[in-house]
């Protein structure tokens, strides 16, 4: 069976396209063995992040989409059942990533997956 992969890419910018929650590895394990699947977690921090109390600059013009500053979730199945549950658990904890590259590095079958979930449970609210 051919195996569903989902990047899932969350920026630090607030309310606006950030999570509910800050995420972990430890609930995304917990996840992970709910539903029988792979997640892993990347942070990526960008080498010319500011930060000035609670507020984050970022210049991102001249970056690649691998180089900005964010959180970077990868959800591996064979089991499209599995998959699914865990997009829309991951959902219904963090929210949904919000930019137009938020599923960008995933397979054509895990990308469908996530757009099927987010018309199903309006995973932008």
């Amino acid at each position: 069976m051919e195996e569903i992969m989902a990047k899932l890419r969350w920026l630090p910018l607030g309310p606006a396209c950030g999570t509910n929650v800050p995420i972990t590895k430890k609930d995304l394990d917990k996840i992970a063995k709910q539903h029988g699947v792979n997640i892993s977690v990347e942070e990526v921090i960008a080498k010319n992040l500011q930060r000035h109390g609670n507020v984050i600059r970022e210049e991102t013009m001249d970056s690649t989409l691998e180089e900005i500053t964010q959180t970077v979730v990868t959800v591996s199945a064979a089991n499209e059942k599995a998959f699914r549950d865990t997009i829309l658990a991951l959902f219904k904890k963090y929210r949904s990533p919000r930019t137009t590259q938020s599923y960008w590095g995933s397979s054509e079958k895990g990308k469908d997956i996530i757009l099927d979930v987010l018309d199903e449970y309006d995973g932008w609210s």
